[in-house]
């Protein structure tokens, strides 16, 4: 009799090898599948099962005392004498950059274009993160009366409050020395070859940059300053040292402490340039108001005109100086993210510092008259008798 006939029995290794090839994968997903299953299983029922043992190792308590089970029973507390508190790294990393993050967030959001752009967003956005710091301090506040050992809740909600305000009010200081300025020089035209003899003001209210033609150059002797804390001082831009042909002074350099308290002496900006400067317009309007008041005395102690007067800064090159105003916002925005990751992990170290001691300390409640000199000599400050006494009857 013939052996019964099997599949692969005759036919050559190489169709036996190329079925292995086929098969192995697929079986090899299977068993790995199979293994991670049963290895899931295995954890899960080990974690019942040592859930389940501790708890029969649990002493039992008497139903009559359950004071004493709440006690006995419960985890023991920092304050206990003799157990220290347990630093995690977790909680202690979140509280280095969740501060920081928050300083960089309203920092960026008040300093930046959509402050400029767009103020509602940012200050809904700078209210939001407000928002989450009150529900910080309600888990803060929950913490400090339910839990008995201490949390970093009230360190964390006090350190975000800190920085959500020192970013808010630095960025907003960043944003009106250099971004506001800015915006408000870009959202304006620049006139070039502008005559300042020859092109009345009100020809060109709506410039922010302007580059005179040559031969424009500042009028030295008609300057003058208004006295209020800051001396402000102005002085008309003239052509070729002629007075203008509408007899309006339309075109005022000014500067703040730049000239005499007494005399016509203008020395602020690009005073000394030989060239010829531009000039870049004045939007603040804290300042203009003191440079028109500067302006009517000069009207007055000349006997000129300046019915709309366009302010400047003497500048010898307006268009690099108003693009390295951008360039200072994120310069200084960096500088102080730079400040705010430093003073975030110094404070983190001297609360762990702080933390590190609870626990640390001998208890209240132990005992160390045994340990007194005192106790050792009968009684403080008596020697020890060792007498015998005899006691009748």
């Amino acid at each position: 009799c013939q052996p019964p006939h099997h599949p692969w029995v005759g036919r050559p290794s190489r169709f036996r090898s190329s079925q292995v090839e086929n098969l192995l994968p697929n079986q090899l997903l299977s068993v790995s599948l199979w293994a991670a299953f049963v290895a899931f299983s295995l954890c899960i029922v080990s974690g019942i099962a040592e859930s389940q043992c501790l708890e029969a190792m649990e002493p039992a308590y008497s139903e009559d005392a359950p004071l004493l089970k709440a006690k006995l029973g419960s985890q023991r507390s920092v304050f206990v004498p003799g157990h220290r508190i347990r630093m995690n790294v977790v909680p202690m990393f979140l509280n280095v950059f969740v501060p920081w993050g928050v300083f960089i967030f309203c920092c960026g959001i008040s300093s930046f274009w959509i402050m400029y752009v767009h103020p509602g967003v940012a200050w809904l956005c700078i209210y939001s993160v407000f928002g989450i710091w009150t529900w910080m301090a309600a888990m803060a506040l929950w913490a400090r009366r339910y839990e008995a050992d201490p949390t970093w809740f009230t360190y964390t909600a006090l350190v975000v409050l800190i920085f959500a305000i020192a970013g808010t009010v630095t960025g907003l200081g960043n944003f009106k020395a250099f971004s506001k300025p800015y915006f408000d020089i870009r959202d304006l035209k620049v006139v070039h070859d502008l005559d300042a003899s020859i092109v009345p003001g009100k020809n060109v209210m709506d410039g922010g940059i302007f580059g005179f033609s040559p031969g424009n150059q500042l009028d030295g002797l008609r300057s003058w300053h208004f006295r209020w804390k800051t001396n402000y001082c102005v002085a008309p831009i003239i052509t070729n040292g002629s007075a203008p042909v509408s007899q309006e002074y339309s075109y005022w350099a000014v500067g703040k402490d730049c000239c005499s308290h007494s005399s016509s002496d203008f020395r602020c900006g690009a005073w000394g340039y030989s060239g010829t400067p531009g000039g870049i317009r004045v939007v603040d309007e804290g300042d203009l108001k003191y440079y028109r008041l500067a302006v009517q005395q000069a009207e007055s102690l000349y006997n000129i005109m300046a019915p709309n007067p366009i302010f400047v800064t003497w500048s010898s090159e307006p268009f690099i100086e108003v693009e390295s105003w951008n360039q200072q916002v994120f310069k200084n925005y960096m500088f102080l993210a730079a400040i705010s990751l430093i003073c975030s992990i110094f404070l983190m170290s001297c609360a762990t510092c702080s933390f590190a001691f609870l626990g640390r300390s001998r208890s209240a409640y132990a005992t160390q008259m045994l340990d007194d000199p005192s106790y050792q000599q009968g009684g403080y400050g008596k020697p020890m008798d060792y007498t015998t006494r005899a006691y009748s009857a």
